[in-house]
C-alpha cells in the first residue's frame, strides 16, 4: 500500500494561534458543518511559472459531513473531486483515450483538537488516480492554523507544506488558504511542481470557493457533470463503515475508471505538414492573401523572438504586406520539420534581397508553430539574427 504522510505539528503547545472554544466551534460549523452534508464549489485558474501560462481552469467540488463534535474535537467525513477545463472552451479536459484529467478524493477523514490555543488537524485520505490509475493513502497534519476576529467575522487562515520523492523526482507543493464567516468564503493558493499532464516544471493555482449548504443550491454545470461521470460525488460517505469499503474497494480491490467519454479530435501530422508547407510556399511566393488564409484571427507572431509579438492579421500593420514593402526577395525553404504534440519546430534557410539595395543574402534559423483545432496557424516563433542580416542587406 502507497501511503504518503505530509505536513506535522511544530509548534510550541503554548503558542496562541487565535482559538478558544467559541472560534473552534465556529471554525468546525465553517468548515465541515453541524451534521448535514455541506458543499464547497471552488474555481480557478493553474499558471506555469514564471511567466504565467495559463495551463487549465479548475472546477472543485468538496462534500463534508460532520459525524462527531464536543468541546475539544470533531471529527468529519469528506470527499472531493476537482476537474481541469480547457482554458478556451471549458471542456474537461482529457487524454488521449478520453479518460478526463481529474484528481479525486474518495473519502478524506478529518479530525479536529483544540489544545490551547492551538487547532490541530490530521486527515487520512485516498488520493488519485496516479500513473496506472492506482490510488494512495496520504495522512497529514497540520498546526499552521490561525484565527482572527474583526468586527462581525471571523477570519481563518491556515498553510500546508509538502514535499514526496515519485518515480519523476520530487514533487514539492505549499498550499496557503483564506477563509472568512460570514460570508463563508475561501480563497486558496498554491505553489508547487504541476501536475503531469501539464509537463515539468513549477506552477501556481488560485482559486475561490463559496460554501452551499444544499447540494441543490450547486452551479448546474458542476451538478450535470456530477450526474453523468461522478454520481458518488453527490454526498459524503455516511460512516466510517463506507470509508472503510471504499478504502477496501480502492487499495485492497480494483478502483472504479476514471470518467470517460469520446476522445478529442487531434489535428493530424498530415495536416500540421501541409499548413507549415503552404507557410513556406505563399511565403516564397509573397502571396500576402493565401498566407493570412492560414492565421487565425488572433494569431502572434514574434519574429524574431526577443522582440514584441505582432497580431499577423491586423490590418493597421500589415504584417505580410510590409515584408513584402521592404523586401524584393524574402524566400524561406524548410530543411527540416518536426512535429510533435500538435506543434511543429522547422529549421530553414533563406536568401533575402532589400528593394533599396539588390544585394542578396542568405541566412538561417528555426521557427515553431502552435496550431488551433481547425488546423490554422495560431502563434509562430522564430529564431534567427534579424539585426545581422539587415546590417549586412544595408551594406
Amino acid at each position: 500500500m502507497e501511503i504518503t504522510t505530509l505536513g506535522g505539528v511544530s509548534s510550541a503547545p503554548d503558542a496562541d494561534h487565535g482559538f478558544d472554544a467559541k472560534t473552534f466551534a465556529e471554525f468546525i460549523s465553517y468548515d465541515v458543518g453541524n451534521g448535514e452534508p455541506i458543499y464547497w464549489h471552488s474555481q480557478g485558474n493553474l499558471y506555469r511559472q514564471p511567466h504565467g501560462e495559463l495551463v487549465a481552469r479548475l472546477e472543485a467540488l468538496v462534500s463534508n459531513r460532520l459525524v462527531q463534535q464536543d468541546d475539544t474535537t470533531a471529527q468529519a467525513i469528506c470527499k472531493t473531486i476537482l476537474l481541469y477545463r480547457d482554458p478556451d472552451t471549458g471542456e474537461v479536459l482529457q487524454h488521449d483515450d478520453g479518460t478526463h484529467i481529474i484528481r479525486e478524493y474518495p473519502y478524506i477523514v478529518a479530525r479536529f483538537e483544540l489544545q490551547g490555543h492551538r487547532l490541530i488537524i490530521h486527515t487520512e485520505g485516498l488520493s488519485g488516480p496516479h500513473q496506472g490509475g492506482r490510488y494512495g493513502l496520504a495522512r497529514v497534519s497540520n498546526d499552521k492554523v490561525f484565527a482572527h476576529r474583526a468586527i462581525d467575522s471571523t477570519f481563518f487562515y491556515w498553510t500546508l507544506f509538502g514535499q514526496v520523492d515519485t518515480p519523476i523526482g520530487k514533487v514539492w507543493f505549499t498550499e496557503a488558504y483564506n477563509g472568512s464567516t460570514p460570508p463563508d468564503v475561501m480563497v486558496m493558493n498554491r505553489y508547487g511542481t504541476l501536475p503531469r499532464f501539464a509537463g515539468l516544471g513549477d506552477g501556481l493555482v488560485q482559486t475561490v470557493a463559496r460554501r452551499h449548504d444544499s447540494y441543490d443550491t450547486l452551479p448546474e454545470e458542476i451538478r450535470s457533470y456530477v450526474a453523468e461521470y461522478a454520481p458518488n460525488h453527490q454526498a459524503p460517505p455516511k460512516d466510517h463503515a463506507e470509508v472503510q469499503a471504499l478504502r477496501d474497494q480502492y487499495l485492497e480491490g480494483t478502483p472504479p475508471s476514471a470518467p470517460q467519454s469520446a476522445p478529442p479530435e487531434k489535428l493530424s501530422d498530415a495536416k500540421i505538414l501541409a499548413a507549415v508547407t503552404d507557410y513556406f510556399s505563399a511565403l516564397r511566393a509573397m502571396e500576402i492573401d493565401r498566407l493570412l488564409e492560414l492565421f487565425t484571427e488572433d494569431a502572434l507572431s514574434w519574429d524574431p523572438v526577443g522582440t514584441p509579438p505582432l497580431l499577423v492579421r491586423d490590418k493597421s500593420t500589415n504584417y505580410f504586406r510590409a515584408l513584402s514593402n521592404i523586401f524584393l526577395k524574402m524566400a524561406l525553404t524548410e530543411d527540416d520539420v518536426f512535429i510533435a504534440g500538435g506543434e511543429a519546430a522547422v529549421r530553414w534557410q533563406g536568401s533575402a534581397i532589400l528593394r533599396s539595395n539588390p544585394v542578396e543574402l542568405d541566412f538561417e534559423g528555426v521557427s515553431t508553430f502552435e496550431f488551433d483545432e481547425q488546423g490554422l496557424i495560431k502563434a509562430v516563433r522564430s529564431y534567427w539574427d534579424k539585426a545581422g542580416l539587415m546590417s549586412r542587406l544595408k551594406g
